[in-house]
């Protein structure tokens, strides 16, 4: 309750407030009467003071001090009883009032100030017994809501109901979970400004604070957002429209208890959504690691995640570009948080722009599989182009850079161990020559497939007497050469651009080249060497994938 709704009770009929208006809507959670010189020390936030001021009356600057001392502890208001020690509410008094909103309430010589702080300390306790039974009749109608199995969509409808306006529910990601009738979708315009408002916070939203947005449209759109979180975790927020806690405690009191039993029903679906994506990941796994038997049991296993044995598919594997540890400062909760935000994002992306897709991780990749409308390049093309609005997205929402390694597209999804190994492949080539958020395509998939038919041995003695004494480097030194080399071919043997890239001067590049070209005992410059040393490069990533990854993992 606020000061207003207190001067409303029978016996402060005759007080009147004579300074600072415009604080009456300061909540009042108990009252205190005090007359010692050094008051301040003993009062708390939301207290209301009411006094005789006689241990002031002879300090007309103390008592300018006692009201700002109150309002920037938050303070309820100041009562005092005029005529007893003080003749009149000193003017100095009244205009430090004013400045600071804080209501200064002249009281009535009769009733005392014992009857006074008695009969408004019964009057909110009384308000605050009947608050509570308010909300636990609120709480337990919107539990019984859950417990019959209607879950959070119900609970949304009938507090949008109660209040009298719109209500949503959005996921982390701001997709509508559940709507009150007629609004199922979330306003572009009220997106945006979520986005702007959240940003500004950098992440730190207070536990159950809302916050009111008004957007300078027409007409003007007005809202109110409330976190719910599950175990410290940011579950998603609950929006309503419009202004309905200007009439009173109960609209706020309502949606607390609406908040608290959705985010009992949000922690259960998330805990059976961590369980699917256990298994989910699990399998895939299994999968990419070879170890599923048949081809039939991975069609049918296939068949539970929404995927479908004559449909094309294109792979990508997506990472985010700076070190996690180094992004969030090595919490490993915080690391988690932003990790999930980006698999959300993924998500929903993937969900708006087709049906069938599946996502899932392995290590610190996210690997996203995307129906084809039919097998060929220009569904690469389609994805590429997808996946850059998807980072753009990623950027904005969660606020980190992520590249994507894209692989071929493939006839059938049991061959997604290979376009993995493509998309991975891809994904460390764009890395290699020292780039962040990009889209690599995988290069030479046609010599890919024409190496499949080549003896493994004869793979590794041509690679090997390509690279000569680069082909297995054994210290930093040489693997940064070998790393400097990879970037010059990728950058068409121009050593400006190769310096770069590498952020390092041009005459170190020059000095790198000049010792590969030492090891290898060709020269760099020649085009038929340049091109061996490509194709032993790409063998290198198909014969060495694991290997060459934790090698260049130093110099991504």
């Amino acid at each position: 309750m606020n000061v207003r709704d207190l001067l409303a009770i029978p016996i402060l009929s005759d007080a009147k407030v004579v300074a600072g208006a415009s604080g009456l809507a300061r909540n009042v959670q108990s009252v205190n009467m005090m007359d010692a010189p050094d008051i301040i020390d003993f009062l708390k936030p939301n207290e209301l003071l009411v006094t005789t001021g006689y241990g002031l009356k002879d300090r007309p600057g103390a008592l300018v001090d006692l009201v700002r001392q109150m309002a920037q502890k938050g303070c309820a208001g100041l009562g005092i009883k005029i005529r007893r020690f003080l003749p009149e509410t000193p003017p100095e008094m009244v205009r430090a009032a004013d400045e600071w909103a804080l209501p200064i309430i002249e009281l009535p010589y009769q009733p005392s100030l014992g009857e006074i702080v008695n009969q408004t300390i019964n009057f909110i306790l009384e308000k605050r017994a009947e608050e509570l039974r308010y909300a636990l009749d609120i709480h337990r109608s919107f539990t019984t809501l859950v417990f019959r199995g209607r879950g959070v969509g119900a609970v949304v409808e009938n507090l949008g109901a109660l209040l009298g306006c719109p209500v949503q529910l959005l996921d982390p990601g701001f997709r509508v979970i559940a709507a009150s009738p007629g609004h199922g979708k979330l306003d572009p315009r009220c997106r945006d400004a979520l986005l702007t408002h959240l940003r500004s916070l950098n992440g730190s939203i207070p536990d159950m604070t809302a916050f009111s947005l008004l957007e300078s449209t027409n007409p003007p759109m007005t809202f109110t957002l409330f976190p719910v979180r599950t175990h410290r975790q940011q579950n998603g927020f609950l929006v309503v429209y419009g202004c309905p806690f200007e009439s009173g405690v109960y609209p706020r009191l309502a949606v607390e208890q609406a908040v608290n039993v959705m985010a009992f029903d949000l922690l259960k679906r998330q805990a059976v959504e961590e369980n699917t994506r256990r298994m989910k990941n699990e399998f895939f796994t299994d999968f990419l690691s070879g170890d599923i038997g048949s081809r039939r049991e991975i069609i049918n296993l296939g068949k539970l995640y929404g995927l479908r044995e004559n449909q094309p598919y294109v792979c990508a594997v997506c990472r985010i570009d700076d070190r996690l540890e180094e992004q969030v400062g090595g919490l490993e909760e915080r690391r988690r948080r932003l990790r999930d935000a980006v698999y959300d994002r993924l998500e929903t992306a993937l969900e708006e722009v087709t049906s069938g897709g599946v996502l899932f991780t392995r290590g610190e990749s996210f690997v996203l599989l995307r129906p084809a409308k039919e097998y060929g390049v220009r569904e690469e093309h389609e994805m590429a182009a997808w996946l850059r609005s998807v980072q753009e997205e990623i950027a904005r929402w969660v606020g980190v850079s992520v590249s994507f390694g894209l692989s071929p597209c493939i006839r059938h999804f049991y061959e997604l161990p290979r376009a993995y190994r493509e998309g991975e492949s891809a994904l460390h080539m764009g890395y290699r020559s020292g780039r962040r958020r990009f889209i690599q395509p995988y290069r030479a998939k046609e010599l890919a497939d024409l190496f499949r038919w080549i003896p493994r041995e004869d793979l590794i003695q041509f690679y090997e007497n390509s690279l000569n004494d680069l082909a297995h480097p054994a210290d930093k030194e040489k693997l940064d050469l070998l790393h400097t080399l990879s970037v010059y071919l990728d950058n068409n043997c121009q050593i400006a651009e190769t310096a770069k890239q590498l952020y390092v001067h041009r005459n170190t590049v020059v000095y790198r080249l000049d010792k590969c070209k030492e090891l290898i005992g060709r020269d760099l410059k020649e085009p038929d060497v340049t091109l061996r040393l490509r194709v032993a490069l790409l063998i290198r990533g198909l014969m060495y994938g694991k290997e060459a990854e934790g090698e260049m993992g130093d110099h991504g």
